[in-house]
């Protein structure tokens, strides 16, 4: 299988930045996956679980828990921009928790569809976060 370069980068760290063999995450248009020699494309990331192959990992997957961000695929290199990236060891589960619970009321008291979005957004980062946080044992 061929490789390509990967660049995951948050707004304040770099998360991998190398050859890999596949990364795939979900976007405004579904699920997506990336493997070399992919069409030019730039979407939409939503939050949730990023998965990738590092070229010298031997088969084993990554994974690593993203906010709202870009993907971006143009001339066999990927980059993917995010506001926040955290590996499931990383994770807080009491506080993703507590954000998972004032994700819940603002969307009950969200009164526009910015704030239903918003909140959305967060709900769903939020139950991310616990998911992984719960399974980084069976990674």
């Amino acid at each position: 299988m061929d490789n390509f370069k990967l660049q995951i980068m948050a707004s304040d760290h770099m998360v991998f930045d190398g050859e890999a063999k596949s990364v795939s995450m979900f976007t405004t248009e579904g699920s997506v996956g990336i493997l070399a020699h992919h069409s030019n494309l730039i979407m939409a990331v939503v939050p949730g679980e990023l998965e990738y192959e590092a070229a010298d990992a031997g088969g084993k997957k990554e994974m690593v828990i993203v906010s709202d961000g870009l993907l971006k695929v143009e001339n066999g290199e990927v980059m993917i921009l995010v506001d926040t990236a955290e590996k499931p060891e990383e994770i807080d589960e009491a506080r993703a928790l507590r954000a998972e619970e004032a994700a819940k009321e603002a969307l009950k008291r969200a009164n526009s569809n910015r704030d239903v979005a918003l909140a959305s957004a967060e709900l769903s980062r939020a139950m991310s976060r616990i998911k992984a946080s719960r399974n980084k044992h069976h990674l």
